[in-house]
């Protein structure tokens, strides 16, 4: 049996630290061990102890490990630290990804594992929202055939049929096995949040991996507050905008995608296209401010702060 650590990070709230622990021992194949990434230092915060008295009544002693952050690291740089903890000190043969606010049902990761799969292709959960009827809480990026283009699909009657769904990849609900960490690394610590979910899955494709998505292993985690504004481009790419998005995050994204951007086009000659790119990435920004009833001086300042640092790849804090 491979030994298997599920990892998630934990900030501020407690119960859904608590939670996510209740669903982890309520999984038909159990985790080997729990990783838990606290980014938070708050003193009063007794979340640690809470959780190992949790686990140990429901799962044993043992099973329960937490690594104690010096700040608040954000999503990827905890999981960074986590991934490479449960490889190298847990010895894990798969790690996998989840959230404070993720919690899998009770036969996810049994699903994964009873998948057989060869030995460059990572398994990964479907994420739903159970507050929306089971819907995907984002788009997935997938296609039926190799043939067919990539596409973003964010309705899950759209999506191919069958139980495996052939997609890009992502990080929540990943199953990544010990030869990731081995042949790409770790997700870069200063994109902070999201921006791992795109990163680290470019890493492992250019590391020779590919993914399938599980229909057969549902994640429920929320979707966005409001209603996502989809700009279908004419390159067959799709621009999302998450109304309702605290700006700090919108940030984040933002900058994020720049820097992906000048990752994936590192050379001198192709810095026109990531300028046009840019270019339409502002255009559907503004555009989707205006239609959420968004739009602000701060928020129009951060859009351009963010793509001017991503775009030279300075990943400087919100």
């Amino acid at each position: 049996m491979p030994h298997i650590v599920s990892i998630f990070t934990h900030f501020s709230n407690q119960q859904n630290s608590l939670t996510c622990i209740q669903r982890l021992a309520e999984q038909l194949r159990r985790p080997d061990n729990i990783l838990i990434i606290n980014n938070c230092t708050d003193e009063n915060d007794d979340t640690a102890q809470r959780a190992h008295e949790l686990a140990t009544q429901l799962m044993g002693e043992g099973i329960l490990h937490i690594i104690q952050m010096e700040s608040n690291l954000g999503n990827a740089g905890g999981c960074a630290r986590g991934l490479d903890y449960a490889f190298h000190q847990l010895k894990a043969d798969f790690v996998w990804v989840l959230d404070d606010d993720s919690w899998p049902r009770a036969e996810s990761l049994a699903a994964l594992c009873a998948q057989e799969v060869n030995t460059n292709t990572i398994r990964m959960s479907m994420v739903i929202d159970p507050s929306r009827g089971d819907e995907l809480s984002w788009p997935l990026s997938c296609r039926s055939t190799e043939s067919e283009p990539w596409q973003h699909i964010a309705k899950r009657k759209l999506l191919p049929s069958g139980n495996i769904i052939s997609s890009r990849g992502g990080w929540l609900g990943a199953l990544y096995p010990r030869a990731a960490w081995q042949r790409a690394g770790l997700p870069t610590e200063e994109l902070f949040i999201r921006g791992e979910d795109e990163e680290y899955p470019w890493k492992l494709r250019h590391a020779g991996f590919n993914f399938i998505t599980l229909r057969n292993s549902p994640l429920e985690h929320p979707s966005s507050k409001g209603a996502l504004i989809e700009y279908r481009l004419p390159n067959g790419h799709s621009f999302f905008y998450e109304p309702g998005l605290h700006i700090s995050r919108v940030y984040y994204k933002n900058r994020n995608w720049a820097w992906l951007q000048r990752l994936a086009q590192p050379r001198l000659i192709q810095t026109p296209l990531r300028l046009l790119a840019c270019g339409a990435y502002i255009a559907c920004s503004l555009s989707a401010m205006i239609y959420s009833n968004e739009m602000g001086i701060k928020r129009i300042y951060q859009l351009f702060r963010a793509l001017h640092n991503g775009f030279y790849g300075k990943l400087r804090p919100y």
